[in-house]
């Protein structure tokens, strides 16, 4: 499957506008239109002197695309699939980066408890806040737990390596607890 390493993240259910540029990713968006089952959307990290790239990852389909005449930067909707964990990574003589991914199961849904309504209701905040969250996610979940700690890990400017962590969990227990945490120091 042909990768793309990103500094923002996109899991299962979630929708991402990503920007590429037509002029320095052209091979990249050839592979990204003629593979039929998607691209894997993986995170990288800067922060150090080199750049890390993290194994846990999301193929992601195409919804639509945009392209201004005057603008370098063609612009794509994508929609998460599943994850995945890669296995196996080489660079192709066309510069694409490609891996060979095991499939992840997906966190399963979880209805959310009393407690856990905060996260709903400081989501639903912020969809409200910033209207484009809001258009992205025609169906939105705020009920279920799985879906609203994917959602805050998506748009959470959290360290990449935590993020990580909190995926390589088979649910979205710890996740929640992570992110309860956070609300609640913050107040």
């Amino acid at each position: 499957m042909p990768l793309l390493f990103q500094k923002r993240h996109i899991l299962p259910t979630g929708r991402m506008q990503l920007y590429l540029s037509g002029i320095t990713h052209t091979t990249t968006l050839r592979a990204l239109l003629l593979s039929k089952s998607g691209i894997g959307i993986c995170m990288f990290s800067n922060k150090s002197p080199h750049k890390k790239l993290y194994h846990i990852g999301t193929r992601v389909t195409i919804e639509d695309f945009n392209h201004e005449p005057n603008n370098p930067l063609i612009s794509l909707k994508i929609y998460g699939q599943e994850p995945f964990k890669i296995a196996t990574i080489k660079q192709g003589n066309d510069d694409i980066i490609w891996g060979k991914c095991q499939q992840l199961p997906r966190w399963p849904q979880q209805e959310i408890t009393t407690e856990q309504q905060l996260l709903s209701t400081r989501l639903q905040v912020m969809f409200n806040k910033y209207p484009e969250l809001d258009k992205l996610h025609h169906q939105q979940e705020f009920d279920n737990l799985s879906w609203l700690c994917q959602r805050w890990l998506e748009i959470l400017p959290l360290p990449t390596q935590e993020k990580q962590n909190l995926l390589n969990h088979p649910d979205c227990l710890h996740a929640c607890d992570y992110l309860m945490s956070k609300i609640y120091t913050q107040h």
